[in-house]
């Protein structure tokens, strides 16, 4: 899989969630025309700027957040890693200079840091 192509798996995937019922939205960014940041994050693991949004999806259920999270840790399980954060019913993805693609590589650190965040949001 290229880089591209793992932005556009992960676009499945958010389509799944949407598809399960999560309200979901897909917004452009504005960091895509910020040229320093272009420059800095342009590498054969990134995706072109032209591609960088923010997906975000309102939460009506606990059950939806895990569907989100689980998602985002299968992801991370096929090498994809980007930010993410959110609220108590509310997540955003940031499918932007943060994304990054590695081959069959999880990062335990980001599996790690996703698993923190989302027990953070939890607790708020």
């Amino acid at each position: 899989m290229t880089t591209i192509e793992a932005y556009y798996f992960t676009l499945e995937k958010v389509n799944e969630i949407k598809e399960s019922g999560v309200s979901t939205a897909i917004n452009s960014v504005t960091s895509k025309n910020d040229t320093a940041l272009v420059e800095k994050f342009n590498t054969p693991n990134s995706i072109p700027p032209k591609y960088w949004v923010n997906v975000s999806f309102e939460i009506e259920s606990d059950e939806q957040a895990l569907k989100i999270h689980e998602s985002a840790n299968y992801l991370g399980l096929c090498g994809i890693r980007f930010d993410m954060g959110g609220t108590e019913n509310h997540r955003d993805w940031e499918l932007d200079w943060s994304f990054f693609y590695q081959k069959g590589e999880e990062n335990a650190e980001w599996k790690a840091a996703r698993n923190k965040v989302e027990k953070m949001i939890r607790n708020i």
